[in-house]
């Protein structure tokens, strides 16, 4: 997978950080999104391959509001400077997400930016469930159109599928998911692995953010996301991420495996934003 994929595929994690279902199911009513905005610090964990990374630096912004009633609004952006050995210069990408996802699950809005150079890469498009499938049209960067399956989820709606899977014990959950990422004709086959819940003792040694009043008594467990291009039999995962998911939507420890390189996340900071209340 081009390196430029990968990059974009960090736009899942937006979906993911921050999911309903669409199609024949929608939206856990009982798990909350809380509405945040978190910083992460990007580092280098490991490098390989001919074209290694010897030093890696950057920042992840997420943000997420609104409740299920209204629908959820998620902005996201990721700037990363990488630099190696093997390389004449620097590489940097700057990649930048917003969406809107109805609080069902069945309607996702999104636009995608992504820098490197003087290149930018924009897509625009939207995705509504159907009783027959789920609709997808992208208007740029051109025009085109395909159905995906009834049980595919956005992203809001598969971090809550993610949270209610952990909460019941499980300890894999598969589902396809669709966020709108490389050009927004790509729906990927997901495998999610959840961990034992973590304890109150490794919960108090996290990054000092994850400190905050407002985690204080919240359920976490370590997940492991794996995304698979569409296809059958066995294949190898195009991208994989690690983090600690809490029940309230908040991700920490984040891991950006990008094949030849992986990078560490940490929660640097997190400010809880103020919701209108919602019933549902």
């Amino acid at each position: 997978m081009p390196r430029k994929n990968r990059i974009l595929r960090q736009i899942a994690f937006a979906s993911l950080i921050g999911i309903g279902l669409c199609g024949e199911a929608f939206a856990t009513p009982k798990i909350v999104l809380v509405p945040h905005r978190a910083v992460y610090e990007l580092s280098l964990l490991s490098s390989k391959g001919v074209n290694s990374v010897d030093e890696a630096r950057g920042r992840l912004v997420f943000e997420i509001t609104g409740t299920a009633c209204d629908g959820y609004a998620t902005n996201f952006r990721q700037v990363t400077q990488l630099s190696g050995s093997e390389s004449s210069q620097d590489r940097s990408f700057d990649v930048r997400s917003t969406s809107f996802e109805a609080g069902d699950g069945s309607l996702l809005r999104f636009t995608n930016d992504a820098v490197r150079g003087d290149r930018t890469d924009h897509t625009e498009g939207k995705a509504q469930a159907r009783p027959d499938g789920v609709e997808i049209t992208v208007q740029k960067p051109e025009p085109s159109s395909l159905t995906a399956p009834s049980e595919t989820l956005f992203p809001n709606a598969h971090i809550k599928r993610l949270v209610e899977e952990a909460l019941n014990g499980s300890k894999l959950f598969s589902a396809k998911i669709f966020d709108g990422s490389d050009t927004g004709n790509k729906v990927y086959d997901t495998l999610a692995v959840i961990g034992a819940p973590v304890s109150a003792d490794a919960a108090q040694h996290a990054e000092t953010a994850a400190n905050a009043e407002q985690l204080k008594g919240h359920a976490s467990w370590p997940v492991t996301l794996s995304y698979f291009e569409p296809g059958a039999g066995e294949r190898e995962p195009a991208y994989v991420m690690s983090f600690v998911l809490y029940d309230n939507g908040v991700s920490r420890a984040l891991t950006l495996n990008y094949g030849d390189f992986s990078l560490k996340g940490e929660l640097k900071s997190i400010e809880f934003l103020n919701s209108p209340s919602c019933d549902k």
